[in-house]
């Protein structure tokens, strides 16, 4: 197949979308003067591309984002338009649907999959974010998996239908990538034939010129740090034998530390008598170090400056699976150089789907972090909280590491769009959501807790994070319009706070389904229902290994669990559990699949749930923004649009998620995935 097929149905409905384009093809076009920097398929003419480029007949591009946590409602409600722009003028200026809906539960993980394969967790099997491990005769019922992993999928990502079709995708940090999809058996008794052919499919898919998938996510080498005095081991200076301080500078001040990465060597060094940086290095050199200049906390505004402009340079370090680089932030140093407020972000393998795709990424990027340092805050990290008491401090600190982590993901998709020449460009940001499970609940009026002044302070704090989101919507936009292509907006799920748990498992084993060994562990001899995720139950059946539920009892089983769940009331003594769902009760939902459940639920306002099975069915818990509850509830919405000059302002009735594959696919030609259960809406999007 061509890399860049012909679209003749597109040209017939669109001849001003092919004279524009066309008229870009006088200029040096950018999907052909990338340099060749040993990426596959980089500059490599072929017949087909040759007999293409004859015709005249230009590629169709498209570019989409997806925005964790991004619920339209939330949004307006929270932020304004200085902070998000861009969002907004999505929102307002392209044709979106009134909202879409997403998986149940409403999870990252399974919320992805179904974006990327077009279909849910029944057909992708990605059905949490902790789910079942397969096959199920092998594992019993309380084995987990993670379903941000390729290995649980079960489907066909849109990345591997471009490659099986010869078109160009770029597919930037996206869950269950970037490796040959797992395709479990559900049982070990299966026909292993058809999941190896499709591996095989895939692998051969995967190694496509012009396809170019990474996800830093399933290898993390060491998380954020902070460093203080008594993180640090004292060394000895004259280790450092190119170190020599000029007159009048305060003597050496030597450490090391070890991360997954090995161990780190460092060395205060100042002037005017005063301690003021730090070097860094995989060994006691100046030559080869990086330097960090200690600068209090940022506070300028983000306008016209540079995004964490006082963290280091990069130091590449070599691990096994591949490099990471460190970069560090020197927050405080005293004049005496004893204490010291050093921070270093997480080291995380980026994989691609070929290593020279992986070490082009690396080389260009050099550092990509999965997420800011906002997991640490709430705990005290950069010290203390507005919620604490705090100045601000701690605040400011942060948001740097939000700054570095947003600087690094435009590199990285910069650089893949500059250099990839992809048709189809798909990427992900989770910022939204770390803040919004750490910030969003102190701006509900609802919570018991609430506080007017703490509230205008955390909306102020919020939005400085929010505009750090739209930051990155603003950067994928602007390429879309550099080159007039569609610019999809995408969200996988909403957020809801809450200050009461519910656990299920402590109600099942009221109810006489659960029980425990001495140890305090799940007694899988005797127990017939649990949840191993806390948001779902699942019987014991003698499908599991060591499962003791025959096939007969299972539907009274899940009878049983349902009223056990029903029964538990909340303080103020109403059902906590407001609707109950299973699969065969609700085929819309996607529910069960073989990594799935039996049961599901819906918990009242307020409540969040847990796995634990210590404790009581339902307990105070501190404030938290959460998410996998029912989709079809306004709070779990989320967005679909699609800006471009091709498209005019509109809102469509609410569709499921699974819309997005086919009609992203769509857009520059392709079928819809193969496993993918809708259609595409995009001439609905046009009208």
């Amino acid at each position: 197949m061509p890399p860049f097929p012909r679209h003749l149905d597109f040209v017939r409905r669109h001849p001003a979308s092919l004279l524009a384009v066309s008229l870009l093809l006088l200029l040096p076009p950018l999907w052909a003067c990338a340099p060749d920097d040993g990426l596959p398929g980089e500059g490599q003419a072929t017949a087909d591309t040759e007999s293409t480029a004859e015709s005249g007949d230009p590629p169709l591009l498209a570019l989409g984002l997806v925005v964790d946590a991004l619920n339209e409602e939330i949004l307006r409600a929270t932020l304004d338009e200085g902070s998000v722009p861009n969002i907004l003028a999505v929102l307002e200026g392209g044709a979106c649907l009134e909202h879409a809906v997403t998986h149940f539960p409403s999870v990252t993980a399974a919320a992805m999959a179904t974006i990327w394969n077009g279909a849910h967790g029944n057909v992708t099997g990605i059905a949490g974010n902790q789910q079942h491990s397969l096959p199920r005769d092998r594992h019993t019922v309380m084995d987990r998996t993670r379903g941000f992993h390729y290995a649980p999928l079960s489907a066909e990502p849109i990345w591997i239908t471009a490659g099986r079709h010869g078109v160009r995708m770029g597919g930037h940090h996206v869950t269950q990538g970037p490796a040959v999809p797992g395709y479990p058996l559900h049982l070990s008794t299966d026909d292993p034939a058809p999941m190896e052919a499709r591996r095989q499919e895939a692998a051969e898919a995967l190694d496509a010129p012009g396809l170019y998938v990474f996800n830093g996510y399933n290898t993390l080498i060491e998380p954020h740090r902070v460093l203080g005095p008594e993180d640090v081991t004292p060394a000895d200076p004259a280790a450092w034998a190119d170190l020599e301080p000029a007159e009048g500078e305060p003597p050496p001040r030597a450490f090391t530390w070890t991360t997954g990465a090995g161990t780190h060597y460092g060395a205060f060094l100042g002037s005017d008598g005063s301690y003021d940086r730090v070097l860094v290095n995989t060994r006691p050199r100046v030559e080869g170090s990086i330097v960090a200049w200690a600068e209090p906390a940022e506070t300028a505004s983000l306008d016209g400056r540079e995004l964490a402009r006082h963290f280091s340079d990069a130091l590449e370090l070599p691990v096994e699976g591949g490099r990471v680089h460190l970069r560090i932030r020197l927050f405080e140093l005293s004049e005496d150089g004893e204490d010291f407020f050093l921070f270093h972000p997480s080291l995380q393998i980026v994989e691609g789907n070929t290593p020279e795709a992986q070490a082009a990424y690396e080389d260009a990027v050099q550092g990509w972090l999965g997420n800011s340092a906002l997991a640490m805050y709430g705990g005290g990290a950069f010290g203390p909280t507005l919620m604490d008491g705090g100045d601000g401090t701690a605040e400011n600190r942060v948001l740097e590491t939000a700054e570095l982590m947003v600087r690094q993901w435009e590199r990285g998709a910069e650089w893949m769009w500059r250099h990839g020449g992809p048709q189809l460009f798909l990427d992900y940001f989770p910022l939204g959501d770390t803040a919004d499970h750490q910030l969003l609940g102190y701006l509900n009026e609802a919570w018991p807790g609430f506080e007017p002044e703490l509230a205008e302070q955390v909306r102020a704090f919020r939005a400085r994070v929010w505009a750090l989101v739209d930051h990155r919507v603003g950067h994928v936009r602007t390429l879309a319009q550099e080159v007039d292509a569609p610019f999809f907006l995408m969200g996988d799920h909403g957020m809801r706070t809450s200050w009461f748990q519910f656990l299920p498992n402590r109600a099942l084993a009221d109810a006489g389904l659960l029980f425990l060994d001495e140890d305090g562990d799940v007694d899988l001899s005797r127990t017939r229902a649990v949840s191993p995720n806390g948001y779902w139950i699942s019987v014991n059946s003698t499908v599991w290994r060591d499962g003791i539920v025959p096939p007969d009892e299972v539907a009274e089983v899940v009878a049983e669990a349902r009223a056990a769940l029903e029964a538990v009331r909340g303080p103020d003594g109403e059902p906590v559990v407001t609707r109950t769902f299973t699969p065969e009760e609700n085929p819309e939902f996607g529910l069960g699949g073989p990594a799935g459940g039996d049961l599901y639920f819906a918990t009242a306002p307020g409540y969040r749930w847990s796995w634990r099975h210590w404790g009581e069915p339902v307990e105070e818990a501190g404030i938290w923004g959460s998410h996998g509850f029912p989709p079809d509830e306004p709070d779990m919405f989320t967005v679909f649009c699609v800006e471009g000059s091709d498209f005019a302002p509109t809102r469509l009735p609410w569709r499921p998620t699974t819309v997005m594959a086919p009609t992203m696919a769509e857009a520059v030609g392709l079928p819809a995935p193969r496993d993918a259960v809708d259609a595409s809406i995009l001439d609905e999007f046009r009208r």
